[in-house]
Order: structure tokens, then sequence, then C-alpha cells
């Protein structure tokens, strides 16, 4: 009993200070998109966002990935948004053929230590040869 009461004002001294030396960190978020270059219309097409942070980005960061198609005028075909993780995986079909526009960001949370970011890739929809 003697030495369990020193241990746990010790861990409840340590537990404070190892929270706000995580808040007040400046974590910077990079954005990775693995995405299809050409397809056809009405093929599913699969696009991965990886955020890069410096640490667990899913501990750290409490925001999350949105993806955002447009087509040529410039209009939002699809969105989505899904939590932070090691690794999110977008799947849809596009069904207009023309030159697309993939975004994918990271779109922050409440009290986030982790900027924002943004990738941009363009998308190319082939009509099918008949």
């Amino acid at each position: 009993m003697k030495k369990l009461i020193p241990l746990l004002v010790g861990a409840a001294l340590l537990i404070p200070g190892g929270a706000s030396g995580v808040s007040a960190a400046d974590y910077s978020t990079d954005v990775a998109m693995r995405a299809p270059s050409k397809v056809t219309v009405g093929e599913k097409i699969r696009v991965v966002v990886r955020p890069r942070t410096a640490g667990d980005s899913e501990v750290v960061c409490t925001g999350e990935l949105v993806l955002v198609v447009k087509d040529e005028a410039k209009d939002v075909v699809k969105t989505a948004g899904k939590p932070v993780r090691d690794r999110v995986s977008f799947a849809f079909k596009l069904r207009d053929p023309g030159t697309h526009r993939l975004v994918a960001r990271y779109q922050r949370g409440e009290e986030d230590p982790c900027s924002e970011s943004r990738e941009r890739r363009a998308l190319r929809v082939f009509k099918r040869k008949a």
C-alpha cells in the first residue's frame, strides 16, 4: 500500500502534462491520393486517400477526409467524406464522359491540431466502344 500511493500520485501528475503536449504540437497534414487517370463510362472507380502526419493520424487528427469530383464546367458531381484512418477508400461510378477533377482534402475537426491540405488530380472518362 505504501508503494501504491506514490505511483498513483506520479501517474496523476504525468497525465495532464502528456495531454497538453499533444495539443500544443503543430501537426502538418499532407494528403496522398491514388486514383486512375483514364476510365470508361460506368466503370467502378476506386480512389485511395492517405493522410500523412507526424504521428498516428487516427489518434491525433479529429477531422475527416473528403473527396470531391467536379466535371468540366466545375460543377460538383459527387462528394463523400469519411473519418480519418490510415487509409480511406472511396468507390463510385461516373456516367458522363469528359475530363473530371478529383480533389482529396483533409477537413479539420473541432480543436484539431492537424492542418488542412488537399491534392488534385485529373480523371478522363471515355465512352464505351460499341
